[in-house]
């Protein structure tokens, strides 16, 4: 007798055993599931949870019989998704309440889904219908202001071979292979003991699926090209002016805003880096000063020799904009002049919309000599703008070797935030920098192996820190296809829902 036949003649007596416990063991794993689902993700992220909640709400949701086996985890969800994410939406008890809820809400559906058309297709490729909703919901989510938040992906960053899939499938891909293990495991264990052979078959599917996924991704990590350019950014963020939540702020002069760039400028240059990177809103100057703060930000790049990168955030006192305040960045040369100016495009809900003005949506990309000899493209854009998938990946060039992230977070957010920005280095095959206020700054390379991980609590404010980062394109599957491939997760998940339906309906 073979290894297989032996577990799933354990299996078999180990079903036999619990049948009559089968109560018991459903409020078991779905008070795992609750607890595995407050730590996916939010305020608390543990990685294995991301792997564990899915299956546990599912088999609950399976082995219902009535509709309460559904609207149970769902209200649970929506409550947890309250705590887990409060303080993340950056506004009042009420705003964060209900964002939390909305985010419990948009988790809920997958489970809607499969409850719909799901359960009672017994075919092996019903179990797609599962993972693919998730990947549906993230990708529609992300083209609301809502953006990748409380993606299944995002959970999983740091794990290098696996999160390589993304070079070709985009985050989606993961959270496929994430989820799509839960409803393996429930075909299995619905088939293991009249249709054992089918049940083996579909593990073996899955165990092929997941080891080529880790074998990819050790591949193209294995065969990295090391010997590509590095240069060297500079992160900083401005003094402390008061936390991102907080209406109290230390108003500084212009005279000190402009000292603290020239002492940062010098501390870049003495330390022969190429671009100085300033976080979002590192000053704060009114639109009478912003022509004065320029000049004088280009007169330090030009003596210094350096690319800066300043964000500012510069307040209406003219009345010019209606009282709106910009979130907008300069990239400035060594020369002193200006290669872009950029406006935040996706505003923070809460606490910039309706306060701040809102961009173009266009991410400048611009190829530039930097000062000590090196050619690259860089591209650049504000804090949340980065969680946008699809703004991200047809905005930026497929030649960009350098993507420039100014960003501001505030305490809840500060442990996460950064994992979702880092998947669109492997997506687009481009080297990531993000300089981040009361926050974690970050440099990954083109596979989003963090270079460097700073602590904006450790490292001080003002203090100038710094990252080697490759500069060297990589071109990936998925800023090709990506366009159609995203719009097929939501063809193939309808497809299969539909067929499920008929199915349900003979």
């Amino acid at each position: 007798m073979c290894f297989a036949d032996k577990t799933f003649e354990s299996l078999n007596k180990m079903q036999m055993k619990s049948m009559n416990n089968q109560r018991d063991y459903k409020w078991i794993l779905f008070a795992a599931g609750a607890a595995a689902f407050l730590l996916s993700s939010g305020r608390w992220n543990v990685p294995v949870m991301a792997w564990i909640w899915p299956f546990c709400m599912l088999c609950f949701t399976r082995r219902s019989k009535k509709v309460y086996g559904l609207l149970i985890p769902c209200a649970v969800m929506v409550l947890l998704s309250a705590v887990k994410w409060y303080g993340c939406a950056a506004g009042t008890v009420p705003e964060n309440i209900v964002a939390g809820f909305a985010l419990g809400l948009t988790a809920c559906i997958p489970l809607v889904i499969d409850f719909l058309f799901a359960r009672k297709d017994k075919t092996f490729l019903a179990t797609l219908i599962y993972p693919l909703s998730f990947a549906a919901v993230e990708f529609i989510m992300q083209l609301t202001p809502t953006a990748t938040i409380g993606s299944v992906s995002a959970t999983q960053t740091g794990n290098d071979p696996l999160i390589q899939i993304a070079s070709v499938f985009g985050s989606y891909g993961i959270s496929i292979l994430v989820v799509w293990l839960s409803s393996v495991l429930m075909y299995v264990l619905d088939n293991y003991r009249e249709r054992s052979e089918k049940a083996k078959r579909a593990a073996a599917v899955y165990l092929s699926v997941f080891i080529a996924v880790f074998s990819f991704g050790g591949i193209r990590l294995a065969f990295a090209d090391y010997t590509e350019p590095n240069i060297k950014v500079a992160l900083t963020t401005g003094p402390y002016t008061g936390d991102f939540l907080s209406d109290e702020y230390i108003a500084l002069s212009l005279e000190e805003s402009i000292a603290s760039v020239k002492q940062s400028a010098q501390t870049a240059a003495a330390a022969r880096a190429d671009i100085l990177l300033f976080c979002e809103e590192a000053f704060t100057i009114s639109d009478q000063e912003e022509a004065a703060m320029i000049e004088a930000v280009s007169e330090a790049a030009k003596e210094n020799n350096i690319f800066v990168l300043i964000a500012l955030e510069v307040e209406d006192k003219d009345n010019s904009q209606e009282g709106l305040t910009d979130n907008v960045e300069y990239l400035i040369d060594n020369s002193g002049k200006t290669v872009w100016k950029y406006y935040k495009s996706h505003l923070v809900n809460f606490v910039e919309t309706g306060y701040v003005t809102e961009g173009k949506g266009v991410i400048p990309n611009k190829t530039v000599e930097l000062p000590y000899g090196e050619t690259v493209k860089l591209a650049s854009v504000i804090c949340m703008d980065s969680d946008f998938q699809t703004y991200v990946r047809d905005g930026l060039d497929n030649e960009t070797d350098l993507f420039l992230v100014p960003t501001w977070d505030w305490e809840p957010i500060r442990a996460f935030h950064t994992k979702w920005a880092e998947l669109r280095s492997v997506e687009n095959g481009v080297s990531f920098v993000r300089s981040c206020m009361d926050g974690v700054s970050t440099a990954t390379d083109q596979y989003g192996r963090v270079i460097m991980h700073s602590d904006t609590a450790g490292s001080g404010y003002e203090n100038v820190v710094f990252a080697e980062v490759p500069v060297r394109a990589l071109h990936t599957v998925y800023e090709i296809i990506g366009p159609v491939l995203d719009w097929l997760y939501v063809a193939a998940l309808a497809v299969l829902a539909g067929v499920g339906l008929i199915r349900r309906l003979i």
